[in-house]
């Protein structure tokens, strides 16, 4: 379940980095509104405190700024909110970090 959700972590991270380079491209912001989107299979309800920690941020912040992109009445004429982008790959930075070290620990 938690390699599903680093997978889900990066392709978020790759869609940033896409929408960031072109805000103004219609397909790439379809794209990003479809990687901000998650799936309730993707809960760590049973993994450590940190990594539930820091998914929280991750939902929260993605969740956010979906609902902002959303909510523009004419998403062909307007540009992504690019000043989100950073603080977003930030807490997904984190989230993949927080990922790798539970998968380098000894079991």
């Amino acid at each position: 379940m938690l390699s599903r959700l680093h997978r889900k972590a990066e392709a978020l991270d790759q869609a940033c980095l896409r929408a960031h380079g072109h805000p103004h491209d219609y397909a790439i912001r379809q794209e990003l509104l479809n990687a901000l989107e998650w799936d309730a299979s993707f809960h760590p309800e049973h993994a450590s405190p940190v990594i539930r920690e820091v998914f929280r941020e991750v939902h929260d912040h993605s969740t956010d700024l979906l609902t902002r992109i959303r909510s523009v009445d004419d998403p062909a004429g307007v540009s992504l909110p690019i000043a989100e982008i950073p603080s977003l790959r930030q807490r997904l930075a984190k989230l993949v970090h927080v990922l790798a070290a539970r998968d380098r620990k000894p079991s």
